[in-house]
């Protein structure tokens, strides 16, 4: 196992709640310390050293010591890419001053934890997506003052329609985030270190600026040694994780996913997503027959007391594909109302007219959206009609869960816009 970084496999998605203080300290985002791969699963494990190039021909890898520079060759009978993802720069003048970060590994939390703590308390982030929104608020709650730039007209674009995210927005907002929509960052400013950014012809202060747009898959090793790369930028493999080359397999980041909504290779960049891919890649290498199912991408993050899930596509999403979707939008309680605790949860879901099948889920509320958006994943998995799907029976207590669940009143409501465009055509 290669890797140019300095630790093992460790959690990326937990670098923001590591920069807040929410997880103790970053050591404990590691999974496993080194000796592990060894003494447990006979793993010989080459830290701070790249793979700089691939040799099918040879069935070879050609890698580098980062620390000595020495170099040499690796032979394989199998070879697994897990190369995952690049962040991206946006072209936007002075973006590679001091004090512009990017979010993707241990190092770049411990060199933001490093500059923020000798720097001021105004922080600018360049993008409203997950990891955008997330260290957003980790920076909240270490008492930075945070301007979140988002170029689309709604935060979360990606995972949320605007009707949904905008409660999410709001929410951040009361905690004191500035958000600015529809709105795009001119310039960062500063000598050595960045002192702020203009937008709208306006300056706002920033003492430093963190670049969160999407990332893109790492394929450029892939690519030269003759690997097929996909229409959206990822490799390309079947559902074994094959890639066109013998012996190759890839998973992660940097493949290509095939959507189950739409059938479409897609970049369904999403930890979970990456470790299956992984477990079928790495057990097929080894002279398995593992498949991967198509994907729904489902997702859930934690925003301001919030729990922001989705499974399937956006309304945009579904319309960018040639879709025209039909959806029905519910605010219900999580409980009978009377009970003390009760939460309220929305829960928004689309289906294809076409075929009366469920395309996506979205649901935010304070408790429980987690169990709920796996269930409409499951559906959309199964292929589930909004009539069917609508029959599912779930289990009812005053203290714990309603007779209606919020999910099944949106199907319900759901069905009734369904029969009331029948009738309109």
């Amino acid at each position: 196992m290669v890797t140019r970084e300095s630790e093992p496999e460790y959690s990326r998605c937990g670098l923001p709640y590591a920069f807040s203080g929410t997880v103790s300290n970053l050591e404990a985002l590691i999974s496993h310390p080194p000796s592990f791969y060894e003494s447990v699963n006979k793993i010989r494990l080459l830290l701070k050293t790249e793979c700089t190039r691939l040799r099918p021909d040879k069935k070879a890898i050609e890698i580098t010591d980062i620390q000595t520079g020495a170099r040499k060759e690796l032979l394989y009978d199998t070879l697994v890419i897990a190369t995952g993802a690049l962040p991206t720069l946006p072209p936007i003048r002075g973006v590679d001053k001091s004090g512009v970060f990017v979010i993707r590994t241990l190092d770049d939390i411990r060199a933001l934890t490093r500059y923020t703590e000798a720097c001021g308390k105004s922080v600018t982030i360049i993008g409203a997506g997950l990891i955008g929104m997330e260290m957003g608020e980790a920076l909240t709650k270490k008492g930075f003052q945070v301007t979140v730039v988002e170029m689309l007209p709604e935060i979360l674009p990606a995972i949320l329609d605007a009707d949904v995210a905008c409660i999410v927005r709001e929410r951040a907002e009361r905690h004191g985030i500035r958000i600015l929509r529809s709105t795009t960052v001119s310039e960062i400013l500063g000598g050595e270190r960045v002192i702020g950014i203009v937008v709208r012809d306006q300056t706002i202060r920033a003492e430093a600026v963190i670049v969160a747009t999407r990332v893109k898959p790492n394929v450029k090793l892939a690519r030269e040694a003759g690997v097929e790369i996909g229409e959206a930028g990822g490799i390309l493999v079947d559902d074994r994780m094959s890639t066109n080359l013998s012996d190759v397999y890839a998973a992660g980041d940097c493949v290509e996913t095939r959507c189950a909504i739409t059938g479409r290779r897609l970049l369904i960049q999403l930890a979970t997503t990456a470790v299956r891919q992984g477990l079928v890649a790495g057990a097929n290498a080894a002279g398995g027959s593992e498949t991967y199912a198509p994907s729904t991408g489902v997702a859930i993050t934690k925003l301001f007391g919030l729990e922001v899930a989705c499974a399937g596509l956006t309304s945009d999403a579904a319309r960018s594909l040639g879709l025209s979707p039909i959806s029905a939008r519910v605010t219900a309680s999580t409980r009978l109302p009377y009970m003390p605790d009760a939460k309220d949860v929305t829960v928004k879901l689309l289906c294809n007219p076409e075929n009366r099948r469920l395309i996506g889920a979205q649901i935010v509320g304070e408790e429980d959206a987690s169990w709920r958006a796996n269930f409409a994943s499951l559906a959309m998995q199964t292929k589930l009609t909004v009539d069917e799907f609508k029959r599912m029976e779930t289990c009812y207590a005053p203290p714990l869960a309603p007779v209606w669940d919020p999910l099944t009143l949106a199907t319900h409501a759901l069905e009734r816009k369904l029969e009331a465009s029948a009738k309109a055509r």
